[in-house]
């Protein structure tokens, strides 16, 4: 699929949570949405599978210089489709704060970059972490309530969980 497809499909989800900041519940709205954009096939849970495409897709999508590698400034530069509420809420600087940490974790090795590999493990960490019964499918409610990169911009964006 070409850079500019993934772009394209990924901005279109990402950007509809803007429209859905005077809602009262949006952050529990904006993980259902990033949920249904996951589960491709459409059966009300996440397979491992979905879940590394998804990501691989990001990957591509944030890899703004084709590097093979996201630098910070990529990982920031990325709309998560959250910019706008950020502003709206005055949160911009809890918002990067939140990226940069969730940065910093995914940079395992610590050198400023995220790798193919580093992403694909973060992937797979996140993937566990929310997969609460461990049966190897994220629910929709082990995803809105565990899948950390979610988690931590909604807290930052202090949205409702």
């Amino acid at each position: 699929m070409s850079k500019k497809i993934i772009a394209l499909s990924l901005s279109a989800f990402l950007t509809a949570p803007m429209v859905l900041a005077a809602e009262e519940n949006e952050g529990r709205r904006l993980a259902e949405l990033a949920f249904a954009s996951v589960d491709s096939a459409e059966r009300g849970f996440i397979d491992m599978g979905e879940f590394t495409n998804f990501g691989s897709d990001v990957f591509v999508s944030m890899d703004g210089d084709e590097s093979g590698k996201i630098s910070l400034d990529e990982y920031m530069g990325w709309d998560f489709g959250l910019v706008a509420v950020a502003e709206e809420r005055d949160r911009m600087d809890a918002y990067e704060t939140a990226l940069r940490v969730v940065f910093a974790f995914r940079d395992r090795d610590g050198n400023g970059e995220i790798s193919k590999t580093e992403h694909r493990q973060s992937m797979n960490f996140d993937f566990q972490r929310a997969d609460l019964n461990g049966d190897a499918i994220l629910t929709e409610s082990e995803f809105l309530n565990g899948f950390p990169v979610m988690v931590a911009l909604r807290a930052a964006l202090d949205l409702d969980l």
